[in-house]
C-alpha cells in the first residue's frame, strides 16, 4: 500500500494492522549495523585505553631521563 491508496478507515486500519507485525529490530540489515556499531564502539574504547597507556608509560620514560 502507498500513501495514496489510504483512502477510507478500513484502509487505515487494515494498514496499521500489516504495519503492526513488522519490527525494525527483526531486519537483516538492522541486526549488521548493531553489530558494525557494537564493534566499533569496542574498538574505539580499545584505542582509548592503548593510547592513554601509551602516553602514561611514555611519560614515565621521560621523566627517567630527568
Amino acid at each position: 500500500m502507498g500513501q495514496g491508496e489510504l483512502r477510507s478507515l478500513a484502509d487505515l486500519k487494515s494498514y496499521n494492522q500489516e504495519l503492526s507485525g513488522k519490527k525494525p529490530e527483526d531486519n537483516p540489515a538492522v541486526q549488521k549495523l548493531h553489530a558494525a556499531k557494537r564493534i566499533t564502539w569496542v574498538l574505539l574504547v580499545a584505542a582509548s585505553f592503548l593510547a592513554f597507556y601509551l602516553m602514561d608509560k611514555l611519560s614515565e620514560a621521560l621523566s627517567l631521563l630527568k
